[in-house]
């Protein structure tokens, strides 16, 4: 076989490309102008060069800004299936780290093993139009179903286009009228349940000053949360418009933790008399232990913290050890599987489980002094 000369085109992209895989994701390239004379070629070459590359996603030009290298899903096990198998399952997580997804994942991976499933993962970046996932699904032999793992926000026409796949797709988080849906489920946990116990937390411990740390993104589960803080408030006849808020926020891919601090420091510098903090998740919880000590206050002494979810055990090993809202994750990712398993035992397409408070020593009782 006698190899093709590259064009200067092919020799250009292909050097290009060197230099892409070399930078960093969201790195600004040079104008295509000063780019054409850098690689000794006309424009008009280096436009149809980087026309290409989007297209192939490796880049991303947005008007009046300029061309950035974009970030790439992620396959990271095989889609061959093994013989003894009795088909895939495709799992689909953001592509960042976080215990509790991490954990997740493992559960269903260990999940799948036992029911003889193969699994094929997919990291889905911040910029993804998830035609991965359907290239993916696409070149499984035997795909039995599809599970979007918590934290992964997804536009409707992907939702629209996994509901045509024709296998059970399963939703570890909230989706909203999911009825629309002939083969989409959802899975999670009891939010309103959980927002009603921490805030019921403090209340009873006497607490009447209270502050809200949404330090995760505006979800249906965070609005379930607020809900259930909402009765609890009520049942206590205090008025939900006392609770202190923020004046930040935090979108999807930004670092709940830093949220929390800021958050918390604004909470604090807003009422320097909250004696009690609801927040949203465990690293919430930790940027928040921060911000009370740089003020001079110290948790529990001056302000108490109930959070949700659990991180690795570390809620146990702060000081003070954090009060907070679990569900169980393995209940959780059995579902799910069940879901696409065996789909005729189950009498609704939105599952909820319930959640377990532990309190612990990051609660002050003022009552009792």
């Amino acid at each position: 076989m006698i190899a093709t000369p590259l064009t200067p085109r092919s020799q250009v992209k292909e050097a290009l490309l060197e230099n892409i895989r070399s930078q960093a994701v969201g790195t600004r390239l040079a104008p295509e102008r000063r780019l054409a004379e850098e690689f000794g070629v006309s424009r008009s070459t280096m436009t149809r060069v980087l026309e290409e590359l989007v297209k192939e996603g490796y880049l991303s030009r947005r008007v009046g800004s300029g061309t950035f290298i974009m970030p790439h899903d992620s396959e990271t096990t095989s889609a061959r299936v093994s013989i003894r198998s009795r088909g895939e399952v495709l799992i689909a997580s953001p592509d960042y780290f976080s215990y509790p997804l991490w954990e997740k994942q493992n559960k269903l991976e260990i999940g799948a093993m036992h029911s003889n499933l193969q699994v094929v993962n997919l990291k889905i970046h911040p910029e993804s139009d998830f035609d991965s996932l359907f290239e993916l699904a696409g070149n499984c032999r035997n795909l039995l179903g599809v599970i979007l793992n918590a934290g992964l926000p997804t536009p409707k026409p992907v939702l629209r286009r996994l509901d045509e796949i024709g296998v059970p797709v399963v939703i570890i988080g909230e989706l909203d009228r999911i009825s629309i849906y002939r083969n989409i489920c959802s899975i999670g946990s009891n939010h309103f349940q959980s927002g009603y116990l921490k805030m019921s937390a403090l209340l009873k411990a006497g607490h009447t000053r209270i502050g809200f740390i949404p330090n995760e993104p505006h979800s249906i589960a965070q609005q379930e949360s607020v809900r259930g803080m909402k009765e609890a408030i009520r049942e206590y006849r205090l008025r939900w418009r006392d609770v202190v808020l923020p004046t930040s926020s935090i979108e999807f891919w930004q670092d709940p933790m830093k949220c929390g601090c800021i958050q918390t420091r604004e909470v604090l510098e807003l009422a320097p008399d909250v004696t009690g903090l609801v927040v949203d998740t465990i690293p919430g919880a930790i940027g928040a232990l921060r911000a009370i000590a740089e003020s001079g206050r110290s948790c529990p002494g001056d302000v108490s913290i109930v959070t949700a979810l659990s991180y690795a055990g570390i809620e146990e090993f702060t000081f003070p050890s954090l009060s907070n809202v679990t569900v169980p994750e393995e209940k959780i990712s059995r579902t799910a599987l069940d879901l696409i398993l065996h789909r005729e035992k189950f009498h609704s397409r939105e599952l909820i489980i319930d959640v377990e408070f532990n309190e612990r020593e990051s609660i002050r009782d003022l009552k009792n002094e």
